[in-house]
Order: C-alpha cells, then structure tokens, then sequence
C-alpha cells in the first residue's frame, strides 16, 4: 500500500511538472500569435504601398494572407 501511494505521489509530481510546462508554452504561443497578428498587418500596409506605387490593385500584385 505504501508502495502505490508512493508512485501516485510521484506521478503527481510528474504531471503537475508538465502542466506547468504546458501552461508555459501555451502562453508562448498566444505571445507568439500576437506577434504574427502585427507582422500580418505590416505586411499589409507594405503591399498596399506598393501597390499605390504601380497604380494597380493589391489583389492584382499580391495574394492576401488568412
């Protein structure tokens, strides 16, 4: 009995090390998302720029990100 308390202790600790771990990298990616959100952006404005520049529509030089 003291033996299965002890694994379940032990795989307890185990599981709350990956949840930690877990809710790390979750928040890295929402922190990454963020960031690609704004590039997405700024890559719009430059192809809207550029396509002033030519004079013809954004649609006719670039295809839009989704």
């Amino acid at each position: 009995m003291k033996q299965e308390l002890d694994e379940l202790k032990t795989e307890i600790r185990n599981l709350k090390k990956r949840i930690t771990g877990l809710e790390k990298d979750l928040d890295y990616q929402v922190h990454q998302n963020s960031k690609n959100d704004a590039v997405i952006v700024y890559i719009r404005e430059l192809q809207e720029e550029v396509a002033k520049l030519a004079n013809q529509p954004v649609g006719m030089l670039f295809t839009w990100i989704k």
